[in-house]
């Protein structure tokens, strides 16, 4: 007997589909009431209105790792790194090409210091301290020798 060929013609595709496809019939745990909040559409309208991050935003942080020195603690820093730049909103990791080691390049780059202020990457610096005010009757200090 030859094997059996299957044709538009001589088989339901609907029968088929139901004998081989996944049926979900498991009750969902997805919670229907946070459909809105998590909508990145809606999360990033709300910024563009309020000027406001979601309140588990943490901006990703750089640091000293001269202190490692296994492969798996390496790992464990480069895989932290690649979540916090993929917490970054989509428009400032485009500004990075998408490539977080464009962006700890920008950020070690002192000239860069003022825009990464600005772009919310580093906290402000601190400003300079106030030179104590000079007792009475000192000479006032001159630039010239």
């Amino acid at each position: 007997m030859p094997p059996f060929l299957r044709t538009p013609y001589n088989y339901d595709m609907n029968e088929a589909s139901e004998e081989s496809g996944l049926k979900c019939q498991d009750k969902t745990k997805t919670q229907q009431q946070f459909k809105e909040e998590s909508d990145i559409n809606t999360i990033v309208k709300r910024f563009g209105l309020t000027g406001e991050l979601p309140d588990n935003y943490q901006t990703p942080q750089s640091g000293d790792y001269t202190g490692i020195f296994d492969f798996q603690t390496a790992l464990n820093v480069v895989v932290k790194a690649r979540e916090n730049f993929m917490e970054l909103p989509s428009s400032m990791r485009a500004r990075f090409h998408n490539d977080p080691q464009e962006l700890l390049e920008f950020l070690d780059d002192e000239n860069n210091r003022l825009e990464a202020e600005k772009l919310g990457l580093v906290e402000k610096a601190p400003p300079p301290p106030e030179a104590p005010p000079a007792p009475p009757g000192a000479a006032p200090a001159t630039g010239g020798a």
